[in-house]
């Protein structure tokens, strides 16, 4: 099926919403251990190094939640209806979670499901208070749409599409969650 450029990328989005990488990333420590040293004005190397330390933990916890969101969002419509809230509120928050419930939802009632690997390559994390902007270019090449009974491909992503996320600081268990994904369209 041919479709125009104006609706490529909104059937990209609504397909990538539930599409699955194999790559998850390494999850960091909330319990590491507090470093043991006591601040010493004499040496600021080790005042820095406190900062760049826990930025870079929140930055690997970002993009561990940012990740870990596509596989659930394609695993999650081949198991029980009942279960996809619970499922994707573990890793998404309004109004993500609504939009990706509704897709699934949308997607089961048109016989379409999900086949594939999504690679996700972030290129940058942005973190201000309890909200982060992550800019990924992924690779869809390899996932799309399929029909639901025989398996047969419908679509299939492109290899260099952005995503903008935002993810906010879930107050509730102070998790980093999904809240916004934009695809606004071109490549990457």
């Amino acid at each position: 099926m041919i479709v125009g450029t104006r609706r490529w990328p909104r059937l990209v989005a609504l397909s990538v919403t539930a599409l699955t990488p194999v790559l998850l990333a390494g999850c960091s420590s909330k319990d590491a251990p507090a470093p043991t040293s006591s601040p010493n004005l004499s040496a600021p190397s080790q005042a820095h190094s406190v900062p760049s330390a826990s930025k870079q933990d929140e930055r690997k916890a970002i993009e561990s939640a940012y990740t870990q969101y596509w596989p659930r969002s394609a695993q999650t419509p081949h198991k029980p209806e009942n279960t996809w809230h619970d499922a994707m509120a573990a890793i998404a928050v309004e109004p993500q979670l609504s939009t990706t419930l509704d897709a699934m939802h949308r997607n089961k009632g048109l016989g379409l499901t999900t086949y594939g690997d999504v690679t996700v390559r972030i290129a940058s994390v942005e973190v201000v208070g309890a909200t982060a902007k992550v800019v990924d270019c992924q690779d869809a090449s390899h996932a799309g749409q399929a029909d639901a009974n025989t398996g047969k491909p419908k679509t299939v992503g492109v290899p260099r599409m952005p995503v903008h996320a935002t993810l906010a600081r879930d107050p509730a268990d102070g998790q980093w969650k999904v809240s916004q994904l934009d695809f606004p369209g071109g490549a990457c």
